[in-house]
C-alpha cells in the first residue's frame, strides 16, 4: 500500500525483470489480472494497482472534481514507487487511463498494451456521432438508475460493454462488488467524458502500442479501436476470437500470449 496526499493506493508487486504495471478497469481490482499474469513467464516484474474508488485505492474524485488528472496522479505515484520505466497494460477504462497517462508525458513509458480501451469521446464526430449519442443514453440510463437506488444499475453498463447477460453470468461476489462500487463508475463516466484527447494528440505517441479487442466487441468499441489504429503511429492490433469486453478473464490464455509476444519483441529490439 502506498499513499497520495494522504489517500491510500493499492500496490501489489512480485517478480523481477522489466516492470509491467497492470491497470484494471471499472468495477475491478488487481485480481482482475491474476489469470493473465499466471500464464506469463516469471521473468517480469508484475505490479498491480486499482483506480480511484476500487480495491483499496481511496476515491479522490467527487461530482465536482472528476477530471482525468486524478487518475493520472494515481498512476504517476505508482510509477514513482516502481522506480524504473514501465510497460503499461490496461483493460477498458484502465486502458483509457493508460493512454491518458502517456499523453500527459509525466513519466517514462516503454510501451502500452490496451485490452478494449474505451476513450469514448474519440467517436464524438460527425461520422460516428450516433454511436456516441447511443453511449451517452446508456450512461444517462445507468446514472438515473443509480440515483433511483436501483441495486442492479451496474447491469446496464456491464451488459452494454460485454453484451446482454454479461452481468447475470458473473459470480454473485462480483455482482455484489459492482453494486458496491457503482458510484465510482458514475464518476468514471464523468471522467471519461471530460477526457477530450483528439486524433492529433494520439499521433504524438512514440512508444509501441498494442491494441487488443474481442471479436464480439460492441459497435462502439470496434469504432474506437479503428480510430486509435488510424492515429497512433507505432501501433499494432490483435483481435481475440470468440471474445467480448471481459476478455482478460474469459480468454486469459490468448490475452497472455499476445501480451508476452509483444513485450518480447520490444525487449529484443
Amino acid at each position: 500500500m502506498i499513499t497520495y496526499k494522504g489517500k491510500k493506493i493499492d500496490y501489489i508487486e512480485y517478480g523481477e525483470g522489466p516492470a509491467i504495471l497492470f491497470i484494471p478497469g471499472s468495477f475491478s481490482t488487481p485480481s482482475a489480472w491474476n489469470q493473465v499474469q499466471e500464464l506469463m513467464p516469471p521473468n517480469f516484474r508484475f505490479i498491480g494497482t486499482s483506480l480511484c474508488g476500487y480495491g483499496s485505492t481511496e476515491e479522490l474524485r467527487s461530482i465536482d472534481n472528476y477530471g482525468m488528472q486524478n487518475l493520472i496522479n494515481i498512476i504517476e505515484t505508482v510509477v514513482a514507487k516502481i522506480g524504473q520505466p514501465v510497460h503499461l497494460v490496461g483493460h477498458s477504462f484502465g486502458g483509457m487511463v493508460a493512454l491518458a497517462s502517456a499523453l500527459s508525458d509525466r513519466f517514462q513509458i516503454l510501451s502500452i498494451t490496451t485490452f478494449e480501451a474505451n476513450p469514448i469521446t474519440l467517436i464524438d464526430a460527425c461520422e460516428h456521432r450516433h454511436l456516441f449519442e447511443e453511449t451517452i443514453k446508456i450512461k444517462d440510463e445507468f446514472e438515473a438508475a443509480f440515483n433511483a437506488q436501483n441495486d442492479d444499475a451496474a447491469r446496464i453498463i456491464i451488459d452494454f460493454w460485454g453484451g446482454d447477460g454479461s452481468f447475470d453470468s458473473m459470480p454473485n461476489s462480483v455482482q455484489q462488488y459492482c453494486r458496491q462500487t457503482a458510484y465510482s463508475n458514475v464518476l468514471d463516466w464523468h471522467t471519461a467524458l471530460s477526457f477530450r484527447a483528439k486524433a492529433d494528440d494520439y499521433a504524438k505517441l512514440s512508444m509501441p502500442v498494442l491494441l487488443v479487442r474481442g471479436a464480439h466487441a460492441n459497435t462502439q468499441m470496434v469504432q474506437i479501436t479503428k480510430t486509435l489504429q488510424t492515429c497512433i503511429p507505432n501501433q499494432r492490433s490483435v483481435i481475440i476470437n470468440n471474445a467480448a469486453h471481459f476478455l482478460i478473464t474469459s480468454h486469459a490464455a490468448e490475452c497472455a500470449h499476445v501480451l508476452v509476444n509483444f513485450l518480447n519483441e520490444y525487449n529484443e529490439q
